[in-house]
């Protein structure tokens, strides 16, 4: 392996898990990435999508939400090369990496071993993990039930239904197996460079995971940095909410191209109307999941603690807690029935305004196409009278 100079500082690569608050994190470091350079860390941006692509062409998979993504090709030679270029502290950022396997992500990685790698994965307890997963799973267009899910991510021994049989595959908590994500990209890294930062549990300060994170970072005195407008909220759906997604994917059966998708049934759906209409609980780990959720966070605990990897917060976060709430699938017919109709009445709304946008421009346009329509109008007129005029100018030019 090349030796780095003494000035190049390591290279922080945060590997997920998807669902352990990565979109807060992510937001934190991109409205603060002008202060943060100033102290010498570097979180390379050039657009939203920059690590997203990146992750994809990483993973050697470029299809995300049943579409493939040419512009992923090449993007992470391309942020390793920014990387690379910078002497300080660096930071690269997706929790679409856990979905990589081991040979994708060891190829990747290799790329950046010029410098001192550290991995860095966050993690919270697979009880809310498991919920927060599959209710993702849902909102990018996937229509498969809670049982269904549970069952592949070994939540529960609960048999499929033949309704089930025509789900499209869920991700079955893949990226969410926290010691196999960190034998994927770090199992032959010396311990103290692979950091587990645990997600504190609900009722904590939602800086404290900010503040983990900042100081494994080194950044000095994390808690200064607060989030601002570029920091998104994850919106909340209720038991209702999440069923009615679901049919309303079932019902599209990918019709709409991924991008289509992503703006329309993802963020306007499901993340801005859904949530401003919802009036159901959300969803809780069923009480009869939580034992064998137990079991699983004790197998990490157990891992880490053998494997002696840095921790950044409390172990105890990652056991799940039993919580009073709605489970998945227990909705009530109304709940649903009233939010599709309020659902439908904001869609009504939107399309209208929509309507009167495409109207106004299309009125500007027209007034533009008659302006120019007029002057070039007006100038092959002024043409043709310069041209008619000529030799009358000319007669009267010899006739002096």
């Amino acid at each position: 392996m090349p030796e780095s100079g003494p000035s190049k500082g390591p290279i922080f690569l945060h590997v997920g898990l998807p669902k352990s608050g990565t979109t807060y994190l992510q937001d934190m470091l991109r409205q603060h990435r002008r202060w943060l350079r100033r102290e010498g860390l570097l979180y390379p941006f050039d657009g939203y999508r920059d690590h997203f692509y990146a992750a994809l062409d990483a993973r050697e998979n470029r299809t995300f939400a049943g579409g493939l993504r040419p512009q992923a090709e090449g993007a992470w030679p391309r942020l390793v090369g920014r990387a690379l270029a910078y002497e300080g502290r660096v930071v690269i950022s997706h929790e679409i990496l856990a979905t990589a396997k081991r040979d994708a992500a060891r190829r990747a990685r290799a790329q950046l071993e010029e410098r001192e790698i550290h991995v860095v994965v966050t993690a919270r307890d697979p009880g809310r993990q498991a919920v927060a997963d599959w209710q993702e799973a849902i909102k990018h267009g996937r229509w498969v039930q809670f049982r269904g899910y549970a069952r592949r991510a070994g939540l529960g021994e609960i048999p499929p239904k033949d309704r089930d049989a025509d789900a499209p595959p869920a991700r079955d908590f893949a990226a969410q197996r926290l010691l196999k994500v960190i034998d994927a990209w770090a199992g032959d890294l010396p311990p103290e460079r692979v950091h587990i930062v645990t997600v504190p549990h609900a009722a904590a300060d939602p800086g404290l995971l900010w503040r983990r994170f900042g100081e494994l970072l080194g950044i000095a005195d994390p808690g200064r940095l607060t989030p601002g407008g570029e920091v998104r909220k994850n919106p909340r759906l209720g038991v209702a909410d999440i069923e009615l997604l679901r049919r309303v994917n079932r019902s599209l059966d990918r019709r709409l191209v991924a991008d289509e998708f992503g703006a329309v049934a993802k963020n306007l759906y499901a993340q801005t109307i859904l949530p401003s209409v919802s009036r159901s609980d959300a969803p809780v780990l069923p009480g009869n999941m939580f034992d064998r959720a137990d079991e699983m966070a004790q197998e990490w605990v157990d891992g880490i603690k053998s494997a002696g990897y840095d921790v950044r917060g409390e172990l105890d976060d990652l056991r799940p807690h039993r919580t009073d709430g709605t489970w998945p699938g227990r909705w009530k017919r109304d709940d649903i029935i009233d939010t599709a109709a309020a659902a439908t009445a904001e869609l009504l709304v939107e399309i209208t305004q929509l309507r009167r946008e495409v109207g106004r421009l299309e009125r500007r346009q027209f007034t533009r196409r008659n302006v120019t329509r007029g002057l070039r109008n007006r100038a092959r007129d002024l043409t043709r009278r310069r041209k008619s005029d000529a030799p009358e100018s000319e007669s009267a030019s010899a006739d002096s």
